[in-house]
């Protein structure tokens, strides 16, 4: 009686492992990264699995893809290609590497033109932000085609285009509507969601998989990663920290990078005292002018990004809002502005965070890096 209420059992087991929403995938082996925490890459047989968390949702998954290459290079017949038995429930499959693509971020169109991918564009979201010369000059001679805003696109034209992947950055809740519905795979780019400036950098490999610059990849973030660790070891010498604010109100709230933020993180890194934030807000965190005021009335430097025809000097600044003249750092002439306008801020420095800890050193501590020319920031002229 034991033996057959033990055989009954297994039988049982067996076949509720048999069913349920999805199979899941047999363990791969995982690809090293240091650093991106919302991002998993395993190797499997004939194809890799990317498991992006979702940084919304503590524990979820955001998405998954299964990355296979291409049989001999054919774009043509994607129905004939092998596909990845045992995937989980909901993987999107993406035939590596892409070869026309819509990009919906200079940040991203940018990136890819770095890795030497600019042929994989096919179209882009509001060129009008483009400042890469390469994506700048196919854009200009109709090689790369502008699909309209990031938040609505072209539908129709990315079909016309053949497009056969979308690179978007996704936000909490996100619905993509009528490009859902076309069959094209949709990557969320969920990497300015990370928690530190080179775990958002790190994300190129994943990029670089996508479209076939893997090594590429590889080598220009071992170089961000050792400039990047180099210059923070650096200000980690200092034991005073100077006092950061960062950005301006909109309307009668001041919008900052959360303590968590890539950004808020880099500040840290730099041997910024950036108390003014909440040390575990991700993204950004609203803030009002008083608020600010009382924790940062005595602020060392500020840094701003705008985007507007003319610089930022004191006396515009100061038209705009009575209230920036209390600030010491504005008494003191410690305003640096980027006008994004004209300086590629959101091109580079997501991906090339050791660029923008460069500048922030050279801001707090001129002495640590005086021969350091700044990329984004620059002095606001005194009138």
């Amino acid at each position: 009686m034991k033996g057959k209420c033990a055989a009954l059992l297994l039988l049982l087991c067996l076949l509720l492992a048999g069913c349920g929403g999805g199979n899941p995938a047999p363990s791969g082996t995982p690809v090293k990264l240091e650093y991106a925490k919302l991002l998993m890459i395993e190797q499997h047989q004939g194809y890799r699995l990317v498991t992006i968390t979702d940084p919304w949702k503590e524990g979820a998954v955001l998405c998954r893809y299964a990355l296979v290459n291409r049989q001999d290079g054919n774009i043509a017949a994607p129905d004939l290609w092998e596909k990845p038995a045992r995937l989980p429930e909901g993987t999107i499959i993406i035939h590596v590497p892409l070869k026309r693509l819509c990009v919906s971020t200079s940040v991203h169109s940018a990136l890819l033109g770095r890795l030497g991918a600019a042929d994989c564009i096919s179209s882009i979201c509001e060129g009008k932000y483009i400042h890469d010369s390469i994506i700048r000059q196919r854009l200009d001679h109709g090689i790369i085609k502008d699909v309209g805003s990031g938040l609505n696109p072209s539908v129709e034209k990315i079909v016309q285009l053949q497009t056969d992947g979308l690179l978007m950055s996704p936000f909490e809740g996100a619905s993509y509507g009528l490009l859902e519905k076309t069959g094209i795979p949709i990557i969320e780019c969920a990497d300015y969601m990370e928690r530190s400036a080179l775990g958002r950098a790190e994300w190129i490999k994943f990029y670089g998989m996508l479209v076939g610059k893997e090594f590429e990849a590889e080598q220009i973030f071992s170089d961000i990663a050792s400039n990047y660790n180099r210059l923070k070891d650096m200000a980690a010498t200092r034991e005073n920290h100077p006092k950061l604010i960062a950005d301006m109100m909109s309307g009668n709230t001041w919008f900052m990078p959360g303590g968590s933020s890539t950004y808020g993180s880099l500040y840290k890194d730099a041997g910024a005292d950036f108390s003014v934030v909440d040390a575990d807000v991700n993204g950004t965190q609203p803030l009002s002018p008083e608020k600010v005021l009382l924790k940062a009335v005595d602020a060392d430097v500020w840094i701003i990004k705008y985007n507007r025809p003319e610089d930022y000097d004191y006396v515009s600044l100061s038209n705009e809002n009575h209230t920036y003249e209390q600030f010491a750092a504005f008494k003191n002439h410690h305003i640096y502005g980027c006008n994004t306008t004209d300086v590629p801020f959101y091109d580079e420095a997501p991906f090339r965070p050791d660029l923008l800890l460069g500048d922030i050193i050279s801001l707090l501590y001129p002495d640590l890096l005086p021969n350091w020319k700044r990329r984004f920031y620059k002095p606001l002229a005194i009138n």
